[in-house]
């Protein structure tokens, strides 16, 4: 029973706002290092328009 209750509020946790906001914010800090290690590596500086931001703190 224990185990079932976990998994219903993980789904949840999943299926909510703070993991959106979590796995964006992930994103764009991955994203961010790849940029900052491409570009020490000599790539050029992409021209899709994106901006690096990084999560405020909650």
């Amino acid at each position: 029973m224990r185990k079932d209750t976990y998994e219903l509020e993980f789904e949840k946790f999943l299926e909510g706002q703070n993991y959106e906001a979590a796995e964006d914010a992930l994103f764009s800090i991955a994203r961010a290092a790849f940029e900052a290690g491409w570009l020490a590596a000599g790539g050029e500086t992409p021209r899709t328009g994106h901006t690096i931001t990084f999560p405020e703190k909650a």
